[in-house]
């Protein structure tokens, strides 16, 4: 006579699953770089993937669309790593400037609340509130995370080599897969097809914005507008909070260059061009099944990079609507 097994209580599934996601995340958090580079170089096949599609309806060969593919993609990331590489050189060089400019715009503060009345102490507690310096460390440590991710260029130039490889040279076996019946690739084939929709209209979206943010940080003369344009298009992929990560480098240097007026003139011009670009061009674009709402968006921006890193909450989207 045979005995059923008893049944595991609710609470204990529970217990097991958040044991298990726990066990599953400390491991995802030690091998981050590893992970990201992964990520990174399937988000870029993604976006390269027009680039080969479009060069295969012209009837180039396979080994020639690589050949492109591969070099477009190269170029570009070389050209990334060698802006944050000098820029990132420039703004250190001039950090210890950056924040003498600050201690004296604090000071400057201090004496003006305390003709208001207030005494030292009240004055000194309430302009360190707003003290410049702490934005400027703020920079610098974002600069950093962006030179060690270029310190994994390697790694990510092989991912995307043999994934192109398999890509171009061997297209369409997952569709082949999918026609067979095979309900996993099938459902695998719509979420790449989406994904790849909405990672095609963020590189477009994102390089609008980079673009139309250098100009105007050029004409504000803001220091190194190529490399704050640039860096506020990357980080257009965070929801929400990416919007404004983008606006402290440029303000915090137009503040201690040029006083809070112009500050405050390139930060309304900042938000209406990324509100413009974002709620009325980017809308147009993105027709997808993907889209997160508003709070996964934002648990997708905070939650991956307590995994992966600061760059996690580049890939944070993505990651949340594979699993």
């Amino acid at each position: 006579m045979t005995t059923s097994q008893p049944a595991l209580s609710p609470a204990l599934r529970i217990v097991l699953m958040l044991a298990g996601a726990s066990i599953a995340l400390w491991g995802m958090s030690q091998y981050a770089e590893y992970i990201l580079s992964l990520t990174f170089a399937f988000l870029i096949a993604l976006a390269a993937d027009p680039l080969a599609n479009w060069l295969r309806r012209k009837g180039v060969h396979r080994g020639l669309i690589l050949a492109i593919s591969l070099a477009a993609v190269y170029v570009a990331l070389a050209l990334l790593a060698l802006l944050f590489i000098y820029g990132g050189a420039q703004f250190l060089k001039e950090l210890p400037t950056f924040t003498e400019q600050a201690q004296q715009l604090v000071a400057q503060w201090q004496a003006a609340l305390q003709n208001l009345g207030l005494d030292s102490a009240g004055s000194a507690a309430i302009a360190s509130q707003v003290d410049p310096a702490k934005p400027l460390s703020w920079i610098a440590d974002l600069l950093a995370a962006l030179g060690s991710a270029i310190g994994n260029l390697t790694t990510l130039i092989l991912l995307i080599t043999f994934l192109f490889v398999d890509i171009v040279l061997w297209p369409g076996r997952l569709e082949e897969t999918a026609r067979r019946g095979h309900g996993y690739a099938r459902r695998l084939m719509e979420f790449t097809v989406d994904l790849r929709q909405y990672i095609v209209v963020m590189v477009i979206v994102g390089s609008c914005i980079g673009a139309l943010n250098t100009v105007m940080f050029y004409l504000f003369g803001v220091p190194l507008p190529l490399l704050w344009g640039v860096l506020s298009g990357i980080l257009n992929f965070i929801p929400f909070i990416g919007f404004w990560l983008g606006l402290i480098p440029p303000a915090t240097l137009t503040l201690l260059a040029y006083g809070p007026e112009r500050m405050l003139v390139l930060a309304i011009l900042y938000v209406a061009i990324n509100g413009f670009v974002q709620n009325v061009i980017q809308p147009r674009l993105v027709v997808t099944r993907l889209n997160l709402t508003p709070f996964m968006n934002l648990v997708s921006a905070t939650f991956w990079p307590l995994v992966l890193g600061p760059a996690g909450a580049i890939v944070g989207v993505p990651l949340t609507m594979a699993v």
